[in-house]
């Protein structure tokens, strides 16, 4: 039996509480019935908070399927820990949706909006790859015939729809800049003026409007203090990773070098 009250003793918010609880119910029922279990689609910060107590629990084994190396939701398939990786069945599947969209300006929002419209869940729909010809969606496996039967229009737009390999998926390669630069402190203003290029002062008004994420979870505090694998996200503009802490310069600055990804 889990002790899922110590597990989550260092979580505070009660939204993230109970979702943590409901992944590990699922890690307790893997672990009594020998076999695997699936979480539903998480975003990257519940990502963030489940792994490390997972990684905590002896005999278990989980696997992340979001489609793709870089994806954001990603199921979790939680198991004991001598299960082979090759037998576990995926639990999301490709969908392809096409439209008469030239002359039509739709986005990932409009999208979305069709999804759920037909009735499901934001919980069941992974990421959503929009390319020119219409959008690649990855969805929970449990519910691709009920899309294939009844998504049948994206902004007013008749689609096609079908199921395809993740082999087509057409996903744009990462663009990844290398920055070494020194700041006073680790607090989120400092790096992220830093990572960003832009002044102190504007980068403070931004995460006070609530536009900074630190592990894709919006930070309005600019004092905030980070830590290396922190990861700083602001949309529109990337996001940047700490990669390494590399000592203190003369003056007593920090030096670091961060990952940008554009």
């Amino acid at each position: 039996m889990l002790d899922n009250e110590r597990m989550l003793a260092h979580i505070n918010e009660e939204e993230e509480k109970f979702i943590l609880n409901q992944i590990l119910d699922k890690v307790e029922l893997a672990l009594q019935r020998h076999q695997p279990t699936y979480t539903k689609f998480l975003n990257p910060h519940l990502l963030y908070l489940a792994k490390p107590i997972l990684e905590q629990i002896a005999g278990l084994k989980f696997l992340e399927y979001g489609g793709y190396k870089r994806a954001e939701r990603k199921r979790l398939a939680v198991m004991p820990d001598y299960y082979i990786k090759d037998l576990i069945e995926s639990p999301i599947k490709l969908l392809k949706i096409t439209g008469q969209f030239k002359f039509q300006q739709v986005s990932h929002r409009d999208f979305l909006g069709a999804i759920m419209g037909t009735g499901i869940k934001r919980e069941m729909v992974g990421d959503l790859v929009l390319y020119e010809q219409g959008c690649q969606a990855i969805v929970a496996q449990e519910i691709i015939g009920y899309l294939l039967l009844n998504l049948e229009q994206v902004h007013q737009i008749g689609v096609e729809i079908e199921e395809i390999s993740f082999e087509q998926l057409q996903i744009e390669s990462e663009r990844v800049k290398e920055i070494r630069d020194t700041v006073p402190s680790l607090r989120l203003d400092s790096v992220a003026s830093s990572g960003f290029s832009t002044s102190r002062n504007k980068m403070s008004s931004e995460i006070e409007s609530g536009k900074v994420k630190v592990n894709w979870k919006v930070v309005t505090d600019p004092a905030y203090f980070l830590d290396q694998d922190d990861i700083i996200s602001i949309r529109g503009r990337g996001r940047i990773e700490i990669d390494e802490l590399l000592g203190k310069s003369k003056k007593g600055r920090i030096k670091l070098r961060l990952k940008k990804y554009i």
